[in-house]
């Protein structure tokens, strides 16, 4: 290999690197940190590797430092927007958990989340466990990579960045992450709603009973009914979530929309 060719596959790499990593930031599964940074760092390497050789070459690189930060942040920007769009119904997910454990009484303990690096309920948990299980069971971890490899395709090395259509993406995407958490947790809301209003009859008509602990015992047997009962269906709607962001991933630059 020359010099020539060498001094243009160094920045192709490089540019390619950043939008996998950017990718692998927010990416379910590869972002958690629970797996070790040198192991991320490797895999991305190995990835962008992989990858390089059928990514065309940009017709003409950045003649100046700023230009090739630019165009690196661009890239990094990218491949942050592929992993936020994966990671919002994880994200949904889990923050359904977190408004059923409140309402449910099960926030008193809490576990450690692996994805985000914070502390989260246990409900919150097994949403996130069920979410991850479904999207390794549909094929997300091969979608997400072949998503990665096919952006080089619509976008080329040095087109992308922070654009509008790109912002107006990721809003509509938390606003659908919003919706789907409500979505998750609404049944278990109308029970404790009900769970409440008997409750309160009761307490006028037995002011004696203790309602505060009597409650919270009962809010916490008829919440666990309720998501066993619903889990099936709690099942099916993640999993057409997670099947609608693997297409959002092939769709939000290639113009098929969401």
């Amino acid at each position: 290999m020359s010099i020539a060719d060498l001094l243009q596959t160094v920045p192709t790499f490089a540019l390619v690197l950043f939008r996998v990593a950017g990718m692998m930031l927010f990416a379910p599964l590869f972002g958690s940190s629970r797996i070790p940074r040198r192991v991320k760092a490797l895999l991305v390497i190995i990835l962008a590797l992989g990858l390089m050789p059928s990514v065309s070459r940009p017709t003409a690189l950045p003649e100046t430092t700023w230009g090739l930060a630019l165009g690196i942040g661009g890239e990094m920007i990218f491949g942050l927007a592929m992993g936020m769009v994966l990671s919002f119904t994880f994200i949904a997910a889990q923050w359904a958990g977190e408004m059923i454990g409140q309402q449910m009484g099960l926030n008193l303990s809490e576990v450690f989340d692996p994805q985000f690096g914070a502390q989260g309920s246990i409900v919150g948990e097994f949403y996130y466990m069920l979410t991850l299980v479904i999207f390794l069971a549909v094929g997300g971890h091969h979608a997400m990579i072949r998503g990665v490899r096919s952006s080089f395709d619509y976008l080329p090395l040095l087109s992308v960045g922070m654009t509008h259509p790109l912002l107006e993406t990721l809003t509509g995407l938390i606003q659908s992450a919003t919706t789907l958490a409500i979505q998750l947790a609404g049944p278990v809301f109308v029970t404790m709603l009900i769970v409440d209003t008997a409750m309160g009859f009761i307490s006028k008509t037995m002011p004696q009973l203790n309602v505060m602990s009597a409650g919270l015992s009962l809010k916490s047997v008829v919440g666990m009914g309720v998501l066993i009962v619903g889990l099936t269906l709690t099942t099916i709607v993640i999993e057409g979530r997670v099947t609608d962001s693997m297409e959002a991933v092939s769709g939000m630059w290639s113009g098929l929309g969401l």
